[in-house]
This record gives C-alpha cells, sequence and structure tokens, in this order.
C-alpha cells in the first residue's frame, strides 16, 4: 500500500506531470508447492492481473482458486478445440413463430455433447470460445449445418418457406474471410442465402462502422438478411440504424419478461415497436413465455415471437416432428 501510494504521485518528466496506477500481484514462498522461480513468477503474475481486474491501483495476493480457475480453462479450451474436431458440438433449432401460431423459421443455437459432462450449454463456453479465437470454427460449423438444412428444406413445399437465423459473433464477422466463406458456403449447399438471417450483436458496432456496413453489403447483394440482436441493451443509436442494411430487429428478452409488470419495460417495448414500425423494420421478441405477453406484443404491432410459450431449442428431428411442417402458404 505504500509503494501504491507513492507511485500515485506525479512523476516530472521534461518538466510534465505524469501519473501512474500501478497493479500489484504478490505471491508467498517457502512452502513444498513451489518447484521453481518460473512458478514463482506465473503465480504473481497471476495476481497483478487479478488487481488489474479489481479495477487498478490496488494489490493481490496469490489465492490457490486463480490456479484452479487458470487450470480449468485451460482444460475447457482443450476440450472445445476436440470438440470442435471431434463433432461433439451439435445445432438446436428454436421455432419463431406469428401471433397465430404458425411456424416461420428458427434459430440455430450450438449445444456441446461433452462426452464426460454431459450437455454444455453455451452460457460456460461461447466467451472462451470468442476470446481464444475457437468462435470462428465454431461459427462456421454452425453457419454450415444450418445451411444444410435451409438446402434440405427447400425441397419440401412445406418447408421451403422457412427461415434461419444464425448468430455471427464480432470476432467471427471481422474474420478477414468471412463474406468469402459464407458465400462457398452457399455454393457447397446449395442453401437459399434469402433464407438465411445473420444476427449481430451491438458491440460489433463498436468497431470499424464502414467496414461493417460494407460487409453487411456484399452478403446483402447476395440476398442474406441481418438482425441486430438483443436490441436495446447495449450500444443502440440511431444513427447506427440508418447507417445499417438492417431487416430486423430483436427485442431483448429482459425487456419482454417484465412487459406486464413493469411500466418502463412496457413503454421501451412500445418504442422499439414504433421505431422499427417507422423504419419499415421487421421484429422478433425474444423471450416469449406466456399468453399475456402475446397479447401485449400483438396489440402493440409485434408480429414475430421466439421463447418457451412457441418451444424450447431442440434437435433438427424433434423439431420437424414437434412441429409436422403445416403449410407455410
Amino acid at each position: 500500500e505504500h509503494l501504491i501510494s507513492r507511485f500515485n504521485q506525479p512523476f516530472s518528466l521534461d518538466g510534465v506531470a505524469h501519473y501512474s496506477t500501478p497493479s500489484i500481484g504478490v505471491t508467498v514462498f517457502g512452502d513444498n508447492d513451489v518447484h521453481s522461480a518460473e512458478e514463482l513468477l506465473k503465480r504473481a503474475d497471476m495476481a497483478m492481473y487479478q488487481a488489474k481486474s479489481a479495477g487498478r491501483n490496488t494489490q493481490r495476493f496469490f489465492d490457490p482458486q486463480m490456479q484452479a480457475q487458470v487450470n480449468a480453462r485451460a482444460h475447457l479450451e482443450s476440450d472445445l478445440r476436440h470438440a470442435i474436431h471431434d463433432g461433439e458440438l451439435q445445432v438446436y433449432y428454436q421455432p419463431v413463430m406469428n401471433g397465430h401460431g404458425r411456424l416461420l423459421g428458427a434459430e440455430a443455437l450450438v449445444r456441446w455433447r461433452h462426452p464426460g459432462r454431459g450437455l454444455v450449454m453455451p452460457i460456460e463456453f461461447i466467451d472462451l470460445a470468442e476470446q481464444t479465437g475457437l468462435i470462428v470454427d465454431l461459427g462456421t460449423f454452425v453457419m454450415r449445418t444450418a445451411c444444410e438444412q435451409l438446402a434440405a428444406w427447400a425441397g419440401n413445399p412445406f418447408t421451403e418457406c422457412l427461415t434461419i437465423a444464425v448468430n455471427v459473433s464480432p470476432r467471427q464477422f471481422r474474420n478477414a474471410g468471412f463474406v468469402d466463406e459464407v458465400l462457398s458456403i452457399f455454393d457447397e449447399t446449395g442453401a437459399d442465402p434469402s433464407k438465411l438471417k445473420l444476427e449481430l450483436t451491438e458491440n460489433l458496432l463498436l468497431g470499424d462502422v464502414n467496414e461493417t456496413v460494407c460487409r453487411m453489403r456484399e452478403l446483402k447483394e447476395r440476398g442474406v438478411g441481418f438482425s441486430l440482436d438483443d436490441f436495446g441493451v447495449g450500444y443502440s443509436s440511431l444513427a447506427y440504424l440508418k447507417r445499417l442494411p438492417l431487416d430486423q430487429l430483436k427485442i431483448d428478452r429482459s425487456f419482454v419478461n417484465d412487459v406486464l409488470s413493469d411500466v418502463n419495460d412496457a413503454v421501451i417495448v412500445r418504442t422499439i415497436l414504433a421505431l422499427a414500425h417507422n423504419l419499415e423494420l421487421e421484429v422478433v421478441a425474444e423471450g416469449v413465455e406466456n399468453a399475456g405477453q402475446v397479447d401485449f406484443l400483438v396489440s402493440n404491432g409485434c408480429e414475430r415471437f421466439q421463447g418457451y410459450h412457441f418451444g424450447r431449442p431442440v434437435p433438427i428431428g424433434e423439431f420437424e416432428r414437434l412441429h409436422g411442417f403445416a403449410s407455410c402458404a
């Protein structure tokens, strides 16, 4: 703490005052579990990064739990690398319906059938995949699987009108070969690009917006649709809505959950629906769980819904069995 207080004092460099906010990592040694200077420095380094994560300008002591977390993360990363290449990933489909219960399409959602842990949900591995770059291969797998399904549905008059939405992470979208890869998947699978919707998150807009718009337009020319996911909880901007070639907004489930009990959420949902209508954008309400929410949304102009009220994400065989694919006409 004394070191931190001293480093917080301004340093005069060439007559200009400079300030620093040090982060200090500390470890205690002398026990039998540290066998090398390298291991000792690794522990101090981990503690230092904990200090940074705590807001900087502070100190943290090494905790064995840190090492356990690092080890667990390393094991999960290794397992995920094998999962991508060994066929352990699976695509589930959640229905997108209209207010009359007619099936319009589905969202493709990845699941991991771990040989030892069973079903692993995306919340446990998507952030890791994004941080390590594995999200590129993972995203390619989901998109290819979805396009293969679209091609299969195209041969059936009861399913040829269905669309599939696929989430695209910022890292995947910014990958240099993204557009060419998507186009090659269309060519290889025979899928109709107009039946695919790519869902982008708002944090993608923190990057180079001009490049984002350029890539979207390249794919848009081939017929691909775009949806802005989780609208309203990130970096929403009317300027972005004006510039991006979007087709659809998805209202975040956090607003839909309490739309019947929270006046503010109700106002926000009405505002998003009115905005989308004026901009001629489709809207999908996510996280719809009961008929009351459906009635509220329908009465305010929403025509597309996704959530447990209409169906949970399931493997393709169960998806097709549940919906029976009544005519989309």
